[in-house]
């Protein structure tokens, strides 16, 4: 007897589409097969024919923000994002306060969040100036990788570190053998850049893009792959912008550096061209690029240059947004993601036919769930992986409404965007755990995850 069967799947990986019945134990995969009539279940879901998809492990997300204590309930309100957006692990990155830099700090957060989160959850340490020794020490506590910035830091609470810091946190890494991603910026230059801009009144998005150019992106991208070589860790470069920055990497990695790139639904979906309509609600680091880099970079990730896409979800609150419409120095970075990427990503790239369900799943799925160590307890649908799976509608057509989010913040830089395709059924550990909008589990049922004995493939 198993607890829930999916039927008339028409099931999505990486290698391929297959008909099959999904047969579900214990929050596990306990088979697939072409023919389940015989069988007996609990439950039985009709997926009607429509294409099933591993649950996404989206790598790079603020949900907590800058308040551990989370007085305004932003665990569970987020993580109900992540359900209804087809996020059934998100990957917690370390700039909260108290910064998750310290093992009593990664401590507290993995308690706060089991207690709260509504979808499966794994953590990043921080690597930054001065705490060398804790990054053992939380890689030991279940860390399945570790941030630093090169740039756009927190002052006093997330600093950016040196190359020499940053060099020897590298080293740590390798010996830990984990992964460390990287905020790939010129802080210095963008300094620079910044103080000749305000001497000349630029005070709107344009300017903003002016101050974080291209070059200065691709300079601190070299220096990581530099360090990287040196040191052997496994690097991955986050929300790279620009498709020379991709080139970079994948020359890299072509060599046989263990680098790998990371862009996010921001760089694939809105351009500089949008700055005027959007305003401070697109204002992200490193900045959106034009619409011609925007043609490159989809090329480059249906050819498979590109491996994984991370939402970079953190919202302000929209107080921190609105200055920046006169002034765009006094609007915060960052943008909501995780109940938006993978509905722009089927609306602009499978059903615009730029994208293939099988490679989708390859930058949503399986890449982040291997790099991070969690293959194939996540990421993937085989006999023994969580049960954890979408039901995606491709037909439905609707828009994107911010002011019906699930997240504790309700903007977006995609609000009033036609949308084609969306999950319609998001099932964690073989529990619904939302359908059609709704979500259908209390906060605490998210479990923590960490990573395998064995070594995630590259």
């Amino acid at each position: 007897m198993f607890d829930v069967i999916v039927k008339n799947c028409r099931l999505v990986s990486s290698d391929g589409i297959t008909e099959a019945d999904i047969l579900v134990k214990d929050g596990k995969v306990a088979a697939i097969s072409a023919d389940t009539s015989d069988v007996e279940a609990s439950r039985t879901i009709d997926a009607g024919g429509k294409f099933v998809m591993p649950g996404v492990v989206d790598e790079h997300v603020h949900i907590i923000d800058m308040d551990l204590k989370n007085r305004y309930g932003r665990f569970e309100l987020d993580s109900e994002s992540a359900a209804v957006g087809g996020i059934t692990t998100i990957i917690e990155m370390p700039i909260t306060f108290p910064p998750t830099t310290t093992l009593d700090a990664f401590l507290e957060k993995k308690k706060q969040a089991g207690q709260r989160l509504k979808v499966d959850f794994a953590l990043y340490g921080g690597g930054v100036p001065g705490n060398l020794p804790e990054i053992r020490k939380m890689h030991d506590a279940g860390a399945v990788g570790f941030k630093s910035m090169m740039a756009a830091s927190v002052p006093g609470m997330f600093d950016a570190v040196s190359d020499g810091e940053l060099f020897e946190i590298f080293q740590e890494i390798a010996a830990c053998g984990s992964v460390i991603v990287v905020h790939a910026e010129n802080e210095t230059i963008i300094q620079a850049l910044q103080k000749q801009i305000k001497a000349a009144g630029g005070k709107d998005m344009a300017a903003y893009e002016a101050s974080q150019p291209v070059f200065q992106e691709n300079e601190a991208i070299q220096r990581a792959l530099l360090l990287q070589k040196e040191a052997g860790c496994r690097l991955i470069v986050l929300h790279v912008s620009n498709p020379d920055g991709v080139e970079l990497i994948h020359r890299a990695q072509s060599e046989g550096q263990d680098v790998h790139c990371e862009s996010g639904p921001q760089y694939l979906n809105i351009t500089t061209d949008d700055a005027e309509r959007i305003g401070p609600y697109m204002k992200v680091a490193p900045p959106v690029r034009s619409a011609e880099m925007n043609v490159r970079l989809w090329e480059q990730l249906e050819n498979g240059l590109i491996d994984t896409l991370g939402s970079d979800h953190g919202g302000h609150p929209v107080e921190d947004k609105e200055p920046g419409w006169k002034d765009v120095w006094k609007a915060g970075n960052g943008a909501l993601g995780l109940e938006t990427s993978l509905p722009m990503m089927l609306t602009n790239g499978v059903n615009k036919g730029r994208l293939s369900l099988e490679r989708l799943v390859e930058v949503m799925c399986e890449k982040p769930a291997k790099l991070f160590g969690i293959y194939p307890q996540k990421g993937t649908l085989q006999v023994g992986s969580d049960a954890d799976l979408l039901i995606l509608d491709l037909d439905i057509d609707t828009k994107v409404d911010a002011s019906q989010f699930r997240s504790l913040h309700k903007y977006s830089p995609f609000d009033g965007m036609p949308v084609t395709g969306a999950p319609v059924l998001t099932m964690v550990r073989g529990t619904v755990v939302a359908e059609k909008g709704e979500v259908l589990v209390e906060q605490g049922f998210g479990q923590f995850v960490t990573r395998r004995d064995y070594e995630a493939s590259k």
